[in-house]
């Protein structure tokens, strides 16, 4: 008996030994960019891959000021029952290889009152980088009529952000989300006629 506990300990410890290198080998960030993982892509045919096109250049702009809709609540059945939400401000730099600056994100109420800056000093985003602002669920002040005033800049014509934000509760029971995007108020916009078309990347 003395005897075959020791090569149990061996087996089972063998056994974790290998699922934890598997683990570890599997997690390696560089295995995961040999290949798609499977889905349902997978059932499509292949085809052969079509000459690029380089078409028309998009608007380029180089700066923006942008107003998002945000409600840190919302009424349902009538005007006196209300569901505070939680609001993210999302701002994504849709440029491949150019950062833009973030000099303003400004939270208003429903009156227009000005509630809190997000920004004191000007922050850079990174090429397809993204970043955030969250409202928490139990700060409503900024009404149903709440919104940001988001400005940004780059020293080169870059397609315009995303820039979007997103309300979501969970309370009572009731699952609710929707979102609302940016309208431009003014923006710095290149004409399409002055981008050269092989500075486009697709």
């Amino acid at each position: 008996m003395s005897s075959v506990l020791p090569r149990m300990l061996v087996v089972v410890g063998g056994v974790f030994l290998a699922a934890f290198l598997g683990a570890c080998e599997s997690s390696d960030p560089a295995d995961a960019n040999v290949e798609p993982p499977p889905s349902h892509l997978d059932s499509l045919s292949t085809t052969a891959a079509l000459p690029a096109d380089s078409g028309t250049p998009p608007a380029l702009v180089r700066s923006q000021t942008l107003y998002v809709p945000a409600y840190s609540h919302i009424y349902f059945r009538d005007a006196q029952r209300s569901i505070n939400l939680t609001t993210t401000l999302s701002l994504r730099n849709s440029s491949p290889d150019t950062p833009i600056a973030l000099s303003t994100i400004d939270y208003y109420d429903s009156n227009g009152e000005h509630v809190r800056a997000h920004l004191d000093t000007t922050r850079a985003l990174g090429p397809l980088a993204s970043t955030y602002v969250v409202v928490e669920v139990d700060d409503i002040r900024g009404g149903v009529g709440a919104n940001f005033i988001v400005r940004w800049q780059a020293e080169a014509p870059v397609p315009p952000p995303v820039v979007e934000t997103v309300m979501i509760t969970g309370a009572n029971t009731q699952g609710i989300s929707f979102r609302s995007t940016a309208r431009v108020l003014r923006e710095d916009r290149v004409p399409a006629t002055a981008v050269p078309a092989d500075s486009v990347v697709p």
